[in-house]
C-alpha cells in the first residue's frame, strides 16, 4: 500500500489525513512496511476517526513525527513528547447541530483541512499571532467602518486585556515576571486625549507594581511552612530563581518602551511616577542581595549534594559537618547580606 501512488480520489478520509501529515513534514519518502505500522496503530486510528466524527467534537488534531514514526493525538500531547515542532491539522468547518458533516476526500480536503507546524512554544506562537497579526487588522479603521467609538473601544480594550494576561502567563509558565506593555500607539495617538493616555498608562503602572512587589516579598523562609521539610539545596535554589528573576524585570525596566511610558507620564506630572520610581531603587537593592547570596551559596552545592545523595550512611554524613559549617561562617564573615540571624536560621533548618 502507498498513499503517494495511489489515486486520490480512491483514498479514504483518514488516509488524506495520514498523506497530507507527512508531505507537511516531509515524510515522502517512508517505506510501505513502516507507513502500515503508522496506518494500522490503533491509537491513531482513533484519533483520526475522532476527529473526523459527524460530530464535531474535536476541531483540533495534532501529530508528532519521530524518526519515521507518526503519532496523532486530539488532545494537546505530553509537552515530553514535543522535542521542536509539532503539525497541528484544524477544521475549519466543523459541522454544526442538525447540519450533514462534510466528507473529507481530494475535493474538500484543501477547503476544509488547514495544516500548519508549530513550535513548542505554544503561548509564544498564540501572542505572536495575536499581537503582530490580529491586532494590526483589528485595529484597522477600515474594519471598524460602521462601528460606534464605544464598541470599538470595548473591542480593543478587551483585546490588549487578552494580550497582557497572555504575555504574564508566559513568563509565569517559564518561572519569570514579564511586565506587560501598553499598546504602542497610546503616546502617539491624536485621536487620544492626554488624559486618557496618562490613565491607560497609569493603569500599566499599577499592574507592574503589583506584579514587582509580589516578587520583592518572596521569602526562603515559606519553603518551611504547611509542615514541607525542603533539603539545604532548596534555599540555593530559591535565590537562584530570585536572582534572575529580578535581573530580567531591572532589564525590563531599563527598556526603551517602559522609559518612554514613564517619561510621558513625567511630563504629563502624574502622581504614579514618584512611587514607581522609589519601586526601581528598591529592585536594584533585592537584585544586588539576591545575586550575591546567590554568589556566596553556591559554594555549598557540592557539600549539600554529597550530604543529602541516597546513598550517605549516617556516619558519612556526620563527617559533611565541619566542612558545611566553616564554609556557612566564611559567607557569614564576607556577605553584606546574608549575614543576618533570619537568613542563616532557615538555611540551618532546612
Amino acid at each position: 500500500m502507498s498513499l503517494f501512488t495511489s489515486p486520490n480520489e480512491k483514498l479514504k478520509p483518514a488516509e488524506h489525513i495520514v498523506k497530507y501529515s507527512l508531505i507537511y513534514l516531509n515524510m515522502r519518502k517512508i517505506g510501505d512496511e513502516k507507513l502500515a505500522k503508522i496506518m494500522d496503530n490503533d491509537d491513531n486510528k482513533k484519533a483520526i476517526d475522532d476527529f473526523l466524527r459527524p460530530e464535531g467534537l474535536y476541531t483540533f488534531l495534532f501529530a508528532i513525527s519521530s524518526g519515521d514514526n507518526l503519532t496523532f493525538y486530539v488532545e494537546p500531547p505530553p509537552s515530553e513528547k514535543i522535542k521542536k515542532h509539532i503539525l497541528l491539522v484544524v477544521r475549519t468547518h466543523p459541522p454544526a447541530k442538525g447540519e450533514p458533516p462534510v466528507v473529507i476526500d481530494h475535493k474538500t480536503i484543501e477547503d476544509e483541512i488547514i495544516f500548519m507546524e508549530i513550535s513548542k512554544q505554544i503561548l509564544e506562537n498564540l501572542y505572536q499571532v495575536c499581537s503582530e497579526v490580529y491586532m494590526p487588522v483589528m485595529s484597522n479603521p477600515l474594519n471598524m467602518a460602521g462601528w460606534s467609538d464605544l464598541v470599538s473601544k470595548d473591542l480593543m480594550d478587551n483585546f490588549h486585556g487578552f494580550l497582557a494576561h497572555t504575555y504574564v502567563t508566559i513568563g509565569q509558565v517559564k518561572g519569570r515576571t514579564l511586565l506587560p506593555l501598553p499598546p504602542n500607539d497610546v503616546t502617539s495617538s491624536e485621536k487620544t486625549s492626554s488624559k486618557d493616555k496618562s490613565q491607560l498608562l497609569e493603569g500599566s503602572l499599577v499592574h507592574w507594581t503589583r506584579q514587582i512587589k509580589n516578587v520583592l516579598k518572596q521569602d526562603p523562609e515559606s519553603a518551611l511552612k504547611n509542615g514541607n521539610n525542603p533539603d539545604p539545596l532548596t534555599e540555593i535554589t530559591f535565590w537562584k530563581n530570585k536572582s534572575e528573576n529580578l535581573n530580567s524585570i531591572c532589564q525590563q525596566l531599563t527598556s526603551e518602551k517602559i522609559k518612554k511610558v514613564l517619561k510621558f507620564l513625567e511630563q504629563n506630572k502624574s502622581t504614579y511616577t514618584g512611587p514607581f520610581s522609589k519601586l526601581q531603587k528598591e529592585v536594584q537593592i533585592a537584585r544586588s542581595e539576591a545575586n550575591e547570596n546567590y554568589k556566596y551559596l553556591q559554594t555549598l552545592v557540592d557539600l549539600f549534594d554529597e550530604l543529602t545523595s541516597n546513598g550517605n550512611e549516617l556516619q558519612d554524613a556526620a563527617e559533611l559537618f565541619v566542612p558545611i559549617m566553616h564554609t556557612i561562617l566564611l559567607i557569614w564573615t564576607y556577605s553584606q547580606h546574608y549575614n543576618t540571624p533570619s537568613r542563616l536560621v532557615v538555611l540551618i533548618r532546612e
